[in-house]
């Protein structure tokens, strides 16, 4: 039996509360001088569906005086390995008896993630962390919403969704925020308004008395969303920016070529350059699209039980040139691009959207865009610091793989996210 750490052992976190993509310092003192220890990281939540439990560790050797100080020294193993600060956030990954394709996806953003740290004398794997006595613990609450934002629910006509905003009569550029998914996602939209935006998480479908996700989205409904927010008093004049992911970047780049004249802005993450997948419909009346039927679907030789879909997505190759599908990005001259895409992801060949979507813009006299694309990134770039699924749900496809490495996504998150939100602020309304 491995001996016990000294009774001097400490743990810290600081801050001990912050936004969820802020850096913290964890810092381990009172251990055996260049003693072998690990350090565990555990989170459980409630998500949209179901309550789940995440957990990570690294392993560290303490220096001369019995310290172990991220990310000033390097993790020899665990879930992540080198000195990162952050590691033991972003490289937690549901524990083994949790659901296949089971995300860390917050249900309720008024409140804090909490992650409880652990320090254990040895090098110890996953089994064994799951028995061993700590010696020493800590607590970091990570938050979505900052303490000077406020959320109200939005049920204006047709629209549905959840407005974030600082505190204040502002103004503050506006955005709007959509995922693939349907349902309400507020995750992003709350971290969007902590640093200064006005922004409104917007579903398209399965939600309340939206459309479900396999019928037709009227595009008017996005429309209506620009004109609401834009005549929002505490949202600055000139127009306002939408971000969207996957389905929901379809639709932003769909708004973008239909009605373009309030738009100023719009992040496109992991987006086709083309509407495929599902119906929409303008003035009543059905758009092109490109359907991509669910054959050649393989399963994953590194996941079991998961799915490759990328199989039918390679379709989108085809769509090239005038094709009627593609958006009509020239409309949207003002209107500036952030492409960011995963060079890994294994859903579709995003990249090879983003490239369509700029050398169209570029073919019709526009330099209007920026594309960022990240060699080991999947489809899911999200908010840094959170834990990155290896594999997710989706609905009609069951469990597929996300793509890339869990540090090549974090290192992703954590160069889009900064990026994102300065774009917005520099081209958000006027």
């Amino acid at each position: 039996m491995m001996s016990r750490l000294s009774q001097l052992a400490r743990l810290t976190v600081t801050p001990s509360a912050a936004l969820i993509d802020t850096q913290v310092a964890i810092q381990a003192t009172g251990l055996k001088a260049n003693g072998p220890v690990t350090i565990r990281s555990v989170s459980q939540m409630e998500t949209r569906h179901r309550k789940v439990k995440f957990e990570g560790h690294g392993h560290y050797i303490a220096d001369d005086g019995g310290v172990v100080s991220v990310p000033q020294q390097m993790s020899l193993g665990g879930t992540y390995i080198g000195a990162e600060s952050m590691g033991l956030f972003w490289s937690m990954q549901p524990t083994p008896d949790q659901k296949l394709g089971t995300r860390f996806f917050v249900k309720d953003v008024t409140n804090s993630v909490k992650v409880n740290l652990s320090l254990h004398n040895g090098h110890l794997d996953n089994k064994a962390l799951q028995t061993a006595e700590s010696e020493a613990t800590a607590t970091a609450e990570r938050w979505y919403m900052g303490k000077n934002v406020e959320r109200t629910r939005v049920h204006s006509g047709r629209l549905r969704g959840a407005l974030f905003k600082p505190k204040g009569s502002g103004p503050f550029p506006g955005v709007i925020d959509m995922f693939g998914i349907g349902g309400l996602v507020e995750f992003r939209a709350a971290m969007l308004a902590s640093h200064g935006l006005a922004c409104f998480a917007l579903p398209h479908s399965s939600y309340e008395d939206l459309p479900l996700t396999n019928e037709v989205i009227h595009l008017e409904y996005f429309k209506e969303a620009i004109d609401w927010l834009s005549d929002q008093p505490f949202v600055k004049p000139g127009g306002v920016s939408m971000v969207g992911t996957s389905r929901g970047a379809q639709y932003a780049l769909a708004t973008a070529s239909h009605f373009p004249e309030k738009l100023r802005a719009v992040v496109v993450i992991s987006g086709l350059h083309a509407h495929s997948l599902f119906p929409c419909a303008l003035n009543g009346e059905h758009q092109p699209f490109v359907e991509l039927l669910p054959t050649n679907i393989e399963p994953s030789l590194k996941f079991e039980g998961a799915k490759v879909v990328f199989a039918p997505h390679k379709e989108m190759y085809k769509v090239t040139g005038e094709h009627a599908a593609i958006f009509k990005l020239e409309n949207a001259r003002q209107c500036q691009f952030l492409f960011i895409a995963g060079e890994a992801d294994d859903m579709y060949d995003s990249c090879f959207s983003a490239r369509e979507a700029a050398t169209r813009l570029s073919r019709h006299g526009c330099s209007n865009y920026q594309i960022l694309s990240y060699p080991d990134a999947g489809h899911l770039i999200e908010v840094p610091y959170a834990p990155s699924a290896s594999v997710f749900s989706l609905p009609g496809y069951g469990v597929i793989v996300n793509g890339g490495s869990t540090a090549g996504n974090a290192k992703a998150m954590e160069d889009s996210w900064r990026k994102t939100v300065r774009f917005l602020h520099i081209y958000g309304g006027r």
